[in-house]
């Protein structure tokens, strides 16, 4: 009998196994509605994030790090969208890293007043 194995995606798996973590991220921002939805959802998370060219062009598929005060590595994964909501593990200042078509950024994200707000703007062409 062949044992079959079920993929879970990581925070369901860290559910199961009692892992899970205070900080969240969910990115999008595709779209007028979107975008709108997104904007009107952000007080209730630690921080809003955007993605621009230099052009006020959103972009997307921006690889992101968050890191808190101690260098540890807190939110890491790309984002689909040109907006991106955070929630993390504790107030506090953070290090937030972006690259976007191997152009990297950093920014400082204090938290406090939510939501604590970053834009990344890369320059066009």
């Amino acid at each position: 009998m062949k044992k079959r194995f079920l993929a879970l995606p990581a925070l369901a798996l860290a559910l199961a196994c009692g892992m899970a973590q205070a900080q969240t991220f969910r990115c999008g921002g595709i779209g007028t509605a979107e975008q709108d939805q997104f904007k009107a959802e952000a007080s209730q998370h630690d921080a809003l994030l955007t993605f621009a060219l230099s052009t006020g062009a959103y972009v997307s598929d921006v690889d992101v790090t968050v890191t808190d005060g101690r260098g540890k590595t807190v939110v890491q994964g790309r984002c689909g969208g040109p907006l991106m909501l955070l929630d993390l593990p504790g107030k506090g200042t953070y290090r937030v890293n972006a690259s976007y078509e191997g152009k990297a950024q950093s920014k400082s994200l204090s938290l406090g007043a939510k939501p604590a707000r970053a834009v990344f703007t890369w320059p066009a062409g």
